[in-house]
């Protein structure tokens, strides 16, 4: 259980991180973010990472390609929304996360959801309603918190593809080449929109921190866990990233929520955990996909 305490310590720090990489457009914070982990990753396992890529085939190639798209789109929504919205309204609406995945498995594998699980799913729609209300007050925007949306539904078509592959490739290499693969993709837009900018040499330690820590160290200790701990469990990571954002948020960045944001936030974090807790231990190789928030 500690591993997964600390796998949402090490995840809640994105959020706060990415506010604090102040002049980086949100293109280029998710491009670098992803580069350091790819980079991260290939220079600890090297010889593992080109096996794993040598052995795959095309239709294994153009899978990862795909992946890897899903995850530049997930993480260029969700830093855009982040910019365009509050701190709490980003981590509130990113723990819808759990319950895309559980959408995406039902439409991509037909895997139909229990009725534990539709009960979190209305339950936490019903606080992601409360927490889109409370738009327009201080940083709290609609067009932020629908670019959140729109990274939930990445990452849940993101999940499904990892699962799907989960037989062709380790779970690090994967996570090197499919981090390497949204890095190329993102790293054009973030060229051309950081041009002429000049941002402080803090905000790029901010990007290098997201990186390492939330990107490598919160992945590599989830799927520690997920060799030790019921699966459900680990999938608590998403709700107790939500919780530790808001606390580093306010703590660190006074990004303190309101009330609409906080209720709606409990409503959120209640529905996914419910939704979590509510299927069955998996098999090993059904672990719960790699958080990308």
């Amino acid at each position: 259980m500690w591993l997964v305490l600390l796998a949402s310590l090490a995840v809640a720090t994105a959020s706060p991180l990415a506010k604090a990489a102040i002049g980086v457009s949100p293109i280029a914070i998710a491009a670098g973010r992803t580069a350091v982990a790819a980079v991260a990753i290939a220079i600890a396992i090297p010889r593992a990472t080109i096996r794993a890529v040598a052995a795959l085939d095309r239709r294994g190639r153009r899978a990862v390609a795909l992946g890897g798209s899903l995850l530049a789109a997930h993480f260029a929504l969700f830093l855009g929304g982040l910019a365009r919205t509050s701190l709490p309204a980003a981590v509130a609406l990113v723990s819808l996360e759990p319950l895309s995945v559980v959408l995406a498995a039902f439409f991509a594998f037909r895997i139909r959801p229990t009725r534990r699980e539709l009960a979190g799913v209305v339950l936490a729609t019903l606080g992601a309603a409360i927490v889109a209300s409370g738009a327009g007050e201080g940083e709290h925007r609609m067009e932020g918190d629908l670019l959140v949306l729109g990274a939930v539904v990445f990452y849940g078509a993101y999940v499904a593809m990892a699962r799907a592959l989960r037989d062709a490739m380790p779970v690090l290499p994967y996570a090197a080449v499919v981090s390497g693969v949204a890095s190329i993709l993102l790293l054009p837009a973030a060229v051309v929109l950081s041009r002429g900018a000049a941002a402080p040499a803090a905000s790029w330690g901010a990007v290098v921190a997201l990186g390492l820590v939330p990107t490598l160290v919160g992945h590599t200790l989830t799927q520690a866990a997920a060799r030790r701990v019921a699966p459900p469990v680990v999938a608590l990571v998403a709700p107790g990233e939500t919780i530790g954002s808001l606390a580093i948020g306010a703590v660190a960045l006074g990004a303190f929520p309101s009330a609409v944001e906080a209720c709606g936030a409990g409503l959120i974090v209640a529905g996914a955990t419910v939704a979590i807790l509510a299927r069955p231990s998996p098999p090993p190789a059904e672990a719960p996909g790699p958080r990308a928030g």
